[in-house]
């Protein structure tokens, strides 16, 4: 099993499949959430395994635009 805790929510997935699908599965993408095992960034197509919890962390951008 797979556990995903995104703010305070948790969720648990099948082992194992890639860190892509289970974006998608939460209806979320790698550009919009950066995803961490033990504290280390993950890549979209690092694989998750039985076990696993990982942290989900929206990646939030913004600021003024210079012209």
């Amino acid at each position: 099993m797979i556990t995903l805790l995104i703010r305070k929510e948790v969720y648990e997935f099948l082992a194992p499949m890639s860190v892509k699908e289970a974006l998608e599965r939460l209806g979320l993408t790698p550009e919009t959430h950066l995803v961490l095992r033990e504290g280390i960034l993950l890549e979209p197509e690092d694989q998750l395994r039985d076990g696993d919890v990982v942290k989900l962390i929206a990646s939030i951008s913004g600021g003024n635009q210079v012209e």
